[in-house]
């Protein structure tokens, strides 16, 4: 899967960006074909931690792949990564 859009929550410090987008590609790059094999409308959430600049960060995946659609579905629209980093949400990233 690759990136199509990501959505930084508002209070996210510029200085936690680059650390958000390496969680997310070292994210993709180890669970990617794991991801692929989810069926319509399943949710994966995978725990993972991080060590960096002398800090601790523990940081929660949470995805949801994309429904069949229809009409009058409710499914989601898109495949959509959630992350969360020390039980604060810092954004969302949207997959094609």
């Amino acid at each position: 899967m690759e990136i199509k859009e990501i959505i930084y929550q508002d209070r996210l410090p510029k200085s936690m960006v680059s650390k958000f987008n390496y969680f997310v590609k070292d994210f993709l790059k180890e669970y990617s074909d794991q991801l692929d094999r989810l069926d319509f409308n399943e949710y994966l959430e995978i725990n993972k931690e991080y060590e960096a600049d002398l800090e601790v960060y523990f940081v929660k995946f949470m995805f949801r792949k994309k429904g069949k659609g229809g009409f009058f579905s409710l499914d989601e629209t898109d495949n959509r990564l959630y992350v969360d980093c020390n039980d604060e949400f810092w954004g969302t990233v949207i997959l094609e």
